[in-house]
């Protein structure tokens, strides 16, 4: 296959990038794309240019979901403005909710609903995913939530990186009694999972509970990813910092002099922090010590979005982030939280054949609200649009 006379811009053929790579982009205009086995087999000046060429990026990469859940909770959307999002919680409602419904409903209800979503956020440009599971509290219903996210894998031929998640303890229960039962669960899941995350916050588990949990991850080889920082600072990262965690994601409440210690992704989930109406002004702090910034759209029944391209054009409007370093962040950086930047991520031979061609020019993302920007998307060689 071979896409012809385009236009590309893609993060630089790096792990990750950081510092001056941040703000580029690598730019070859004119250019035809040979493709091979769903690989980019070579990439070389088009035989025939035309004026009109047609802008390319890569997809993008989502390093942060909740994919697979049953019910949604648009019902809350003005409740959490009265009461807040924590409270909401409190009142049994948020995560609990979700959890009831995923927890009821059958596998092929499960199913259908998460197909929709994701077969929607392919078509918005995302080729690979990572999906948590924590919409259960218990072996039976997290295994049920793995099946799904294996079934759709499988059925839509796209990659997915699957997280055990310990979202919230089960109202029945307690911190200390459920560390077991989630260590149960590791050791249960683990030739199934890719990593063990933990949802560290108010109202939910203390930086203890995930230390523990994800040390005994490590011990079995499993690496962790941790939500922090999102709704109050508990002083996590001084806790497990020196864990195998390959991503802190949130991070919206983090104090500045706690950046050093943290030499992993930092994944920036930027509606999320729109609809908690935080600022996010660490950010800027982020980006100017130079950190592995990526960024992930938190897709869940609190924040249902399933257009990429939204999450990066209200990033660019609202947080200091420029486009270069947002299509950076949505595609190698993501793909390096997943160890994932040496096959994917950006447009060079040898790499998958995930792209974007677009409409306009790639600057107009975040510019053109309410456009679709994408013309087609491909996914490991074949266009799903």
């Amino acid at each position: 296959m071979l896409v012809e006379n385009v236009n590309i811009a893609s993060p630089y053929n790096k792990e990750s990038v950081t510092g001056p790579f941040f703000d580029e982009l690598e730019i070859l205009e004119h250019q035809d794309i040979s493709i091979a086995n769903g690989k980019i087999e070579s990439i070389t000046p088009s035989s025939n240019p035309k004026k009109d060429s047609k802008w390319v990026i890569p997809a993008f990469c989502d390093p942060h979901t909740h994919l697979v859940f049953s019910g949604t909770r648009e019902n809350e959307i003005d409740l959490k403005k009265t009461l807040g999002y924590a409270e909401v919680m409190k009142r049994g409602g948020g995560i609990y909710s979700t959890i009831r419904s995923t927890t009821d409903c059958d596998e092929k209800t499960l199913y259908n609903e998460s197909r929709t979503r994701i077969v929607n956020m392919m078509k918005n440009g995302t080729a690979i995913f990572e999906s948590k599971t924590g919409y259960g509290t218990n072996a039976e219903a997290e295994e049920k939530i793995l099946n799904v996210i294996e079934r759709l894998e499988r059925d839509l031929r796209v990659r997915i990186k699957k997280t055990l998640l310990a979202h919230v303890i089960p109202r029945e229960s307690d911190e200390r009694t459920y560390l077991k039962e989630f260590e149960d669960m590791i050791e249960e899941f683990k030739r199934r999972i890719d990593y063990v995350d933990v949802f560290v916050d108010f109202g939910a588990f203390s930086p203890g509970f995930a230390k523990d949990a994800i040390q005994y991850a490590n011990s079995l080889g499993i690496p962790g990813r941790v939500h922090l920082n999102e709704l109050k600072n508990l002083n996590g990262v001084s806790e497990l910092s020196d864990l195998d965690i390959r991503s802190f994601d949130h991070m919206i409440e983090t104090r500045e002099e706690e950046l050093d210690k943290i030499q992993k992704t930092i994944t920036i989930l930027p509606f999320t922090a729109i609809n908690l109406r935080k600022s996010g002004q660490i950010f800027a702090k982020m980006k100017k010590k130079g950190k592995t910034l990526a960024i992930g759209s938190d897709i869940s029944p609190n924040t249902y979005v399933t257009s990429f391209p939204l999450v990066i054009s209200l990033a660019r409007q609202l947080f200091p982030f420029t486009i270069e370093n947002l299509i950076n962040m949505s595609t190698l950086n993501s793909c390096y939280s997943l160890s994932l930047s040496g096959s994917a991520g950006s447009l060079h031979p040898g790499k998958d054949a995930n792209l974007i061609v677009m409409r306009e020019n790639y600057n107009k993302l975040g510019y053109k609200f309410g456009d679709n920007l994408i013309d087609r998307v491909m996914i490991n060689g074949r266009y799903i649009k």
